[in-house]
């Protein structure tokens, strides 16, 4: 038994020293800093894909290798530190994650669970988590009351419990395939299903009042259907739809710049960090606060590689926080986070 427990505590040592991520010198010393968040705000909520669980350690604190990562040529400890580095500055309430336990590696060392607490131990803060095992990961200040996955939509929700002058949220978290575009309307379509199911009365868990908020990387821009079948909760919505959206339309820019793009890669015509940058241009990632929940404040995609050094330096954040790797000029990003403040 004492062999037992004397593993045991290793085993959690090594855990805790393993994922205690930590930042360079230049970010740990500008606390207390981070991506302003107006003193009006109530709820600030990020939409992220994670690729392949990179931002994240296995259960164990070892640094995640897999074929899409290291087989890629991307640094995982570099990744993985950067993220510790910055989400913290996130200051965000509620995190929709995709690509998050997302291989069968995956499934089989990382648990939601563990994510949690990690996620913890780098911001400081208490962490709620639902995940569906297939991607999907919800993290939230609030209590998370109920979770599941949406069938045949690549996607989960989670019911959350907000404080009583807001009420409870149901969160809608997909990830859509990237092609073909006939497979994705049908994704948005089984969200569509569930979403009715909750507005109709039938799922026994959620009220049918809940509001519903839907974020996610959609793999297709706002014009296109699998957007506008959920923005006006119209199965007969097509591309470029003009009916009425029972949701706002944030149409969010990057930071310090007029790019919409979410995903993709960042040319500059000379030295990298210094010359003219050129942002991606395809917005695939998606937050969609319903109307009539809460008045939204800003919105806005976060590209650190593009950012001036003095708002770099406001928010206490380094310049390669969302770099994925670099080769050359060129710098890969995957995907951008999309941020909404509400009040």
């Amino acid at each position: 038994m004492n062999d037992q427990i004397t593993s045991l505590l290793f085993v959690g040592l090594t855990f805790c020293t393993s994922l205690n991520a930590k930042p360079s010198a230049s970010v740990t010393n500008t606390e207390p800093k981070g991506i302003h968040v107006d003193p009006e705000t109530r709820l600030r909520v990020v939409s992220y894909n994670g690729y392949w669980t990179s931002i994240f350690p296995q259960d164990n604190g070892d640094v995640r290798t897999s074929p899409w990562i290291d087989g890629k040529g991307i640094n995982g400890e570099a990744r993985l530190h950067r993220f510790a580095a910055w989400a913290p500055r996130a200051q965000a309430d509620i995190w929709a994650m995709q690509e998050v336990i997302y291989s069968k590696d995956d499934q089989i060392d990382t648990s939601s669970e563990a994510i949690a607490k990690y996620f913890g131990t780098i911001t400081g803060k208490f962490w709620y988590a639902a995940a569906d095992g297939r991607g999907r990961l919800i993290l939230s200040r609030h209590p998370i009351l109920w979770s599941g996955a949406i069938r045949n939509a690549r996607g989960m929700a989670a019911l959350i419990n907000l404080p009583d002058d807001i009420g409870d949220l149901l969160m809608i978290n997909l990830h859509f395939f990237t092609q073909p575009k006939e497979v994705q309307i049908k994704q948005a379509t089984r969200a569509l299903d569930f979403i009715n199911l909750v507005r109709k009365g039938v799922h026994s868990k959620i009220p049918k009042e809940t509001p519903i908020m839907i974020c996610g990387d959609f793999n297709s821009i706002p014009s296109d259907r699998p957007y506008q079948i959920l923005a006006k909760l119209s199965e007969d919505a097509q591309d470029g739809d003009t009916k009425i959206s029972y949701y706002y339309d944030l149409e969010p820019r990057q930071l310090n710049s007029e790019a919409r793009g979410t995903y993709g890669k960042v040319f500059w015509s000379g030295e990298v960090g210094t010359s003219t940058p050129q942002s991606p241009t395809r917005t695939i990632d998606h937050i969609l606060p319903p109307k009539g929940f809460m008045e939204v404040q800003q919105a806005f995609i976060f590209n650190s590689l593009i950012l001036p050094k003095k708002t770099l330096a406001r928010y206490g954040v380094e310049r390669d926080a969302i770099l994925l790797n670099r080769e050359d000029r060129v710098e890969k990003i995957d995907h951008l986070p999309v941020f909404v403040d509400l009040k």
